[in-house]
């Protein structure tokens, strides 16, 4: 028995993440309609990469790629052969430009996260995670996006910085067959038809974000459109392979979602009509509509399937979360939110560079050198080795006798009684009688 562990379902599809998606479709092009040789889990860990596959003892595969060729070497596999170089081209390029467009769409966008991806978490997370998840992958995507220059822009609201153009940019593009002739082509079928003019649309903010965003799209459409073409699957081939599976989880979550700013779909939809067709085909073919409402109720030890309508795949209930390991996980992520103590958000890369030794340990050697210190001080304090200062038993409140600092003090302390009785002499009778003498509990004179 094989176990997928997988993100939850979102919008018609079994997973909100598109490599899980992909996983499904992988694994239920090679079981087909058998559900008892495979069981798929709601997981929210994300210190894991999903999805992930796992018999009834160990990990046997994490990532789409891991679990394709898990699945490519099994004894019974007949659906899925190795990948031809045709594919494993196409494989890079998807895996390279398509979860660039998701994060801007579902996550740097605003209203789209505000609107569809926040709730959409909520309707699949336990309380604690949507505290954790949700911005995390925000967080991932606005750093996965910063190579683009739009990280800390918002679809919805897009403002142009022109403050630095160079000299002479004004004229750029303006003669004849130049940029701004072929772009009024490009956005008459971006922008619509109308009397206002490329240059007054493009001062709005809203039409600035989609002719911009629009071009990344192109980038990662037309390709796949050509290799597509009038067929059914990618390359020509009669029958589903991995990489189609690996289209449809990307190009799922593209046309499917319902967003307020929905340029991605729009532009599917409107330019690349076979692509569309390709993910409604392998959408329908495959039986990976979801329903929600019963899924979680598995989740929540009711039945997916009725008499109606059964189950298309095999939800199981997952293991719910103990009280310890919710406070264990809410007390990371905070100690995780500390500076210089906390993690960075990270990016998986192909080509990841190697970073220095200081900065690779120098979190955990600051932690444990802390954790150290404060222990070790515990320790000598409650043993005694480390005696606090408490200062002397007896406290003498007020001045002390000049006789209590040694010999010099007495010295001192005598001289100044000699003098005291030779002026007490010499003064007339009839002044006020002064009467010197050494205070047995206090130093000075006591003046009567």
């Amino acid at each position: 028995m094989l176990h997928l562990h997988i993100l939850g379902p979102a919008f018609d599809l079994p997973s909100i993440d598109a490599e899980c998606n992909s996983a499904v479709a992988l694994l239920r092009l090679h079981f087909g309609s058998d559900k008892e040789s495979w069981e798929l889990h709601i997981s929210h860990d994300h210190t894991i990469a999903l999805p992930w596959l796992r018999d009834d003892s160990q990990t046997l595969a994490s990532s789409y790629n891991a679990i394709a060729r898990h699945l490519s070497d099994l004894p019974s596999s007949t659906t899925l052969s190795s990948p031809s170089a045709n594919a494993t081209a196409l494989t890079s390029f998807i895996h390279t430009h398509g979860p660039s467009l998701l994060a801007i769409n579902l996550y740097v966008s605003a209203s789209n996260y505000t609107s569809t991806t926040r709730p959409a978490f909520t309707r699949i997370l336990p309380w604690h995670a949507n505290y954790i998840l949700p911005p995390h992958r925000r967080a991932v995507a606005r750093k996965k996006t910063e190579h683009l220059g739009i990280h800390s822009i918002d679809v919805d609201n897009v403002h142009e910085d022109m403050s630095h153009r160079p000299q002479g940019f004004d004229g750029v593009g303006k003669q004849d067959g130049g940029f701004e002739t072929q772009a009024k082509g490009r956005a008459s079928l971006l922008l619509g038809s109308g009397k206002a003019t490329l240059r007054g649309l493009l001062q709005k903010p809203e039409y600035a974000a989609r002719f911009r965003l629009h071009a990344l799209a192109e980038n990662f459409f037309e390709p796949l459109s050509e290799i597509l073409g009038d067929g059914e699957w990618f390359w020509g081939s009669e029958q589903v392979r991995e990489v189609d599976c690996l289209a449809y989880g990307y190009l799922g979550l593209m046309l499917f979602p319902k967003v307020e700013q929905d340029w991605l779909a729009q532009t599917m939809r409107t330019k690349y009509p076979n692509l569309q067709r390709f993910t409604e085909r392998m959408h329908k073919n495959l039986g990976l509509s979801t329903s929600i409402e019963e899924v979680m109720a598995v989740q929540s030890g009711g039945h997916a399937a009725t008499d109606a309508k059964p189950a298309s795949l095999p939800w199981r209930p997952s293991q719910q979360s103990s009280v310890v390991k919710t406070v264990t996980t809410i007390a990371t992520e905070l100690v995780h939110q500390i500076p210089y103590l906390g993690r960075s958000v990270q990016v998986i890369t192909t080509t990841p560079s190697r970073k220095p030794f200081w900065e690779r340990y120098f979190q955990p050697l600051l932690l444990a050198t802390l954790t150290s210190l404060t222990l070790g001080a515990y320790y000598a304090i409650a043993t005694g080795l480390l005696v606090w200062p408490h200062g002397e038993r007896v406290q003498i409140f007020g001045r002390k006798r000049l006789s209590d600092y040694g010999d010099l003090g007495a010295a001192i302390s005598g001289i100044s009684l000699m003098g005291a009785q030779v002026g007490h002499k010499g003064r007339d009778r009839a002044a006020q009688h002064v009467r010197v003498e050494e205070n047995p509990r206090d130093v000075g004179v006591v003046i009567k």
